[in-house]
């Protein structure tokens, strides 16, 4: 006995007629006859008693219609329960964004993912940015938002923006321009990421090109003692707009715009040898959506998004 004989037994029950039973299934009246007598054969019992008015279920059959019923609309229920259970996104998801990055995307993102994902735990892990693509290798992330990651074997990356250095200061430091070369803040302690990171070899670069030397206060790995510095007069830094967004949005941090082409290239970064989950995918594209969101709103300035 299956499912597919309990159906077309329902069927010639409802239409009391083989012939009628069998052309709304889309079968030969003889392949569905077949398919009763060994239904009936099956159960050891007669289901369907044949008469010059049609077919009639015996006492058996009548049982069985009951049955055969109930049992057709759990399969239909279980059905319908596994379709939305894989509908519905679950699962962990672990990002990994540089310090910088993490300041203008991780608010919005939890947001996002708490209104439209539910089920999925989300996990931020802030690191500097040299080692984000090691985890991301090694499966200790789902995926990373990397700055100016190359390419490299067993990474699948996918260019998202291109963001604009500015040159952030305590409010009320006075320079000479609204777009300022190295030679206007060349005299500035600076307070930069220390290496290896490709931003601060950015910044070295463009002092040796200018033949200025750098006046270097401090270096740290993260942002989150890059901008207290700042934010506390101790010295200037080089950054993208995002790592202290909220400090200038409350007026304690100024951005300076720099004429010396300095940019840093966001880039994600996930494992080729391992196969997002629907969660990963899913995150992946809140993560777009919001990237492209905050740009469009003047949110994170000094950006383009390349996608």
């Amino acid at each position: 006995m299956n499912l597919r004989q309990l159906k077309y037994f329902v069927r010639v029950v409802e239409l009391r007629n083989m012939t009628r039973a069998a052309e709304s299934l889309h079968l030969a009246q003889p392949a569905l006859s077949q398919q009763m007598a060994l239904l009936e054969e099956t159960l050891g019992v007669g289901l369907l008693a044949r008469g010059a008015k049609g077919v009639q279920p015996t006492a058996e059959g009548l049982l069985l219609y009951r049955h055969a019923q109930t049992i057709l609309r759990q399969v239909d229920a279980t059905r319908s329960l596994l379709a939305r259970a894989a509908d519905q996104v679950t699962g962990t998801v672990s990002i990994g964004l540089a310090s910088s990055t993490a300041r203008m995307l991780s608010l919005p993102l939890m947001q996002r993912v708490k209104a439209e994902l539910p089920s999925v735990v989300l996990e931020i892990v802030d690191i500097p940015s040299a080692d984000l693509t090691k985890l991301v290798l090694q499966g200790r992330i789902d995926f990373s938002l990397s700055p100016d990651q190359q390419p490299m074997q067993g990474l699948v990356r996918t260019p998202l923006l291109l963001e604009e250095l500015f040159l952030l200061t305590r409010a009320g430091v006075k320079l000479p321009r609204r777009k300022l070369s190295i030679a206007d803040f060349h005299h500035l302690p600076l307070i930069l990421p220390s290496l290896p990171n490709t931003l601060r070899a950015r910044v070295d670069h463009a002092f040796l090109t200018a033949r200025l030397t750098c006046n270097l206060f401090a270096e740290a790995s993260t942002s989150a003692i890059l901008i207290p510095a700042v934010r506390h007069g101790m010295a200037a830094t080089i950054l993208p707009y995002s790592a202290a967004h909220s400090d200038i949005a409350d007026g304690a941090i100024a951005a300076h715009a720099l004429d010396i082409g300095l940019a840093r290239e966001l880039v994600l970064c996930a494992s080729a040898s391992m196969p997002p989950t629907p969660a990963v995918e899913r995150v992946v594209e809140l993560c777009k959506e919001e990237i492209k969101r905050l740009v469009a709103q003047g949110a994170w300035r000094g950006c383009k998004a390349l996608y």
